[in-house]
């Protein structure tokens, strides 16, 4: 496979820039178009990453947009199922029952109450602050946007890393209905029923309820009469309904209410030294001390998106309140933890966009998050041994957060400026101010030791901006340059203020991206490329160790100083005959810590150089390979078939959490799907087989530490397979 190391950027940049070169073959209009005023080629997907409907292929941003058929037709059903999808990026479940991201190679490690995610996350616009909720909205998708690199002026802070966008599907004007069932290995068994009805002419409704239940993927051994359920199940229940209301020719309004219910056994981990060395069955064995666990995770929305043609513009207000409630016991047996937490968060958002097709285009816009939350974790201990010769007597510690506040407001401006009919150019600005808080409280019962406090408030304000440039080089090949910075809020870790600083940084980005885009071949060939440098400084890294301020083991966050990554993305789509599709991409990562030194610490007592070592997650070589073929039969009725086999070349995780800190690697290794469905005259109804993971490879996705359960490693999906059958209305 290809070496990064082997490449210089300068070089890369060339060949990418060379490749807009092409124009004669490209068949478009030079005029500026407006939007969405260009007609919409076989397969070109409509996005609104910058806040405005554009097609794909003319957005000037590293964007992969992944259609609602072609989400059926690759069998993908949940948040990490995009990894083999887009280029250097990694989906997958984590710590706390999150989504865990990594877009280039940043990630957050912190995914406790008091972190923040490197890559935003959103429903229909709506930010999600809490990761945990992200599981519990993939069905009924229009698309999913995946945008990679900071998104600093339209998106804000904790955007370092990208932007992921689940856009549903709305109410439409004729009547339909759709019931999807499936069945699988591990117990598979997922109903989901949409029904869309309209009203009358100015209300439209449509409704969609899911329920999935699995086994776990982990098997949980070597606590006798403890478990009963293996880890990484899903016990799943989820529902949406939205209500669009035409106010006349200008004006609409879309109401939407969800929730969910997940419960079970929860996500978990394998102890490393369980893993490693070992196969099959064998690798998702935990040999350690883990129980089953439970968790009650409650998600609920209720949003309101209205829109109006004005006559300087279209005007947008959109403002969401969201809940999540979870409930929950951990997984080691001494002790066993049980974690009460609940979050509200509302946001508003009002933008004004121009509609003039004239040369200049703009949005500008207001923006206002508020999180409230708190926490109740308790600890039970039995008979814990701290030595050879030292066992204390039955205690409990409680951790008690209340409240936790995150709080950030911005005001926003992009605009564009066509210079000339094929050259544009884009400036953006953000100001962002951000508060952070906590109040908590250690206790132990009975008073073995003396409580603590947990006490910190932090605020920050900074200016993110965008400098761009896209030039049509032929009548369809677009080339575009991307100047951009980023920011994600600093933070604070365990322990009171009044006794030392808790706290740490803003994590800030500089980003340097130049990329090409086009169609060519009578619109048969798609190509999107791009390079990229990233500048970071003052990186969070999280860690346990002794934390000075409580004299207890725990995790805290830091800033490493600088850190350096680079790279190329290449995305491909070529019709190669009226029913045959070819998709490739690749992904090409260079990311490593520039300056770092890990510092002296109550665990370490010298500093250890951590400079031009890899990133955590960012393989250097991804490579994704997919087809789909269809064949029309007599009488209206088709069959097709879609494989996809995604390579990784080997990347590191990091344990921090001992005295001479490691990276583990996860060796390259490939994964591949196939799909087969056979879909009726009309596509009333349809019934598709699928196998996920054909190689059954078992990679890490993720690692963590404490001291019960010593050294985790999460692990992606093992092989699955089933049936799904779906019927309309």
């Amino acid at each position: 496979m290809l070496c990064f190391s082997e490449f210089r950027l300068g070089h890369i940049a060339t060949a990418v820039l060379a490749l807009g070169g092409v124009g004669n073959a490209w068949s478009q209009s030079t005029a500026v178009p407006s939007p969405v005023a260009e007609p919409l080629a076989a397969g070109e997907v409509v996005v609104t990453a910058q806040r405005v409907s554009q097609l794909a292929s003319r957005t000037a941003l590293a964007i992969t947009a992944v259609g609602g058929e072609e989400l059926r037709a690759t069998g993908t059903v949940n948040a990490a199922g995009l990894t083999s999808l887009a280029p250097n990026v990694l989906i997958s479940g984590g710590s706390n029952a999150s989504t865990d991201i990594s877009i280039r190679g940043i990630a957050s490690s912190n995914t406790t109450e008091v972190g923040d995610p490197a890559a935003a996350f959103h429903i229909d616009g709506v930010f999600l602050g809490r990761s945990q909720s992200a599981g519990a909205t993939f069905f009924d998708l229009q698309r999913v946007e995946i945008l990679r690199g900071p998104q600093g002026t339209l998106y804000g802070r904790n955007a370092t890393a990208g932007a992921i966008n689940l856009i549903t599907n709305k109410p439409g004007r004729k009547f339909q209905g759709e019931v999807n069932l499936a069945v699988g290995n591990f117990g598979l068994k997922n109903v989901e029923g949409m029904v869309n009805v309209p009203v009358n002419d100015s209300l439209a409704l449509r409704a969609v309820v899911t329920s999935t239940q699995r086994d776990g993927y982990l098997i949980t051994a070597g606590a006798p009469n403890v478990f009963s359920k293996n880890r990484d199940d899903a016990d799943n229940l989820s529902g949406r309904v939205h209500a669009l209301v035409s106010l006349g020719a200008d004006a609409r309004l879309l109401l939407t209410l969800d929730g969910s219910r997940n419960k079970g056994a929860g996500p978990g981990s394998v102890r490393l030294e369980d893993f490693q060395g070992k196969t099959g069955d064998a690798r998702r064995t935990n040999l350690g001390n883990r129980s089953e666990g439970t968790r009650d995770e409650k998600s609920t929305g209720l949003s309101a998106e209205f829109t109006a043609k004005l006559g300087i513009g279209e005007l947008t207000y959109l403002g969401a309140r969201r809940t999540f409630d979870r409930n929950s016991t951990s997984s080691t047996l001494n002790p066993v933890s049980f974690t009460i937490s609940d979050f509200t968060q509302t946001s508003h958002e009002l933008r004004l966009a121009s509609t003039d097709t004239g040369p200049l285009r703009w949005l500008a816009g207001l923006y206002a998050f508020d999180e409230r939350g708190n926490m109740d974790a308790r600890f039970e201990f039995t008979n814990f041994r701290i030595s050879a010769t030292t066992v204390l007597p039955n205690f409990v510690q409680r951790f008690v957060q209340n409240p936790v506040v995150s709080k950030s407001k911005a005001v926003f401006g992009q605009a564009t400026y066509a210079v000339t009919p094929g050259l544009r150019l884009t400036a953006g600005l953000r100001s962002t101010a951000d508060e952070k808080s906590r109040l908590g409280d250690v206790t132990l019962t009975p008073a073995i030791a003396p409580g603590s406090k947990n006490v910190a408030s932090v605020n920050y304000n900074r200016v993110t901006w965008k400098l761009g440039a896209e030039f049509d080089v032929a009548p369809a090949v677009m080339t575009y340059a991307n100047l951009a910075t980023g920011y994600k809020a600093g933070g604070y870790f365990d322990g009171d203020s009044a006794r030392g600083d808790n706290t740490y940084r803003p994590e800030e980005l500089t980003s340097i991206e130049l990329g090409v885009k086009g169609r060519f071949l009578g619109d048969r060939l798609r190509v999107s490329a791009s390079v990229f440098h990233y500048d970071y400084k003052d990186l969070q890294i999280s860690y346990v160790t002794i934390n000075p301020l409580t004299n207890a083991t725990g995790t805290i966050t830091s800033n490493a100083a600088k850190a350096r990554n680079q790279g190329l993305e290449l995305e491909s789509r070529l019709k190669v005959t009226d029913q045959g599709t070819l998709n490739v991409s690749v992904g090409l990562l260079d990311a490593r810590y520039k300056s770092f030194v890990f510092p002296v610490l109550p665990t370490r007592p010298a500093a250890i150089d951590y400079a031009d070592k890899r990133l955590d997650k960012a393989p250097v070589t991804t490579l994704s390979v997919g087809y789909t073929q269809q064949w029309l039969l007599a009488g209206g009725s088709a069959f097709s078939a879609t494989a996809n086999t995604r390579y990784s070349s080997s990347y590191v995780v990091s344990n921090f959490a001992i005295a001479t800190p490691v990276q583990y690697t996860q060796a390259g290794f490939s994964r591949s799907d196939l799909t087969l469905m056979y879909s009726a005259a009309s596509d009333q109804w349809s019934v598709q087989a699928f196998v996920k993971n054909i190689q059954d490879k078992q990679a890490i996705t993720g690692y963590s530490f404490s001291t019960f359960t010593g050294n985790q490693v999460f692990l992606s999906d093992p092989r699955t397979f089933g049936l799904r059958a779906t019927a309309k209305f």
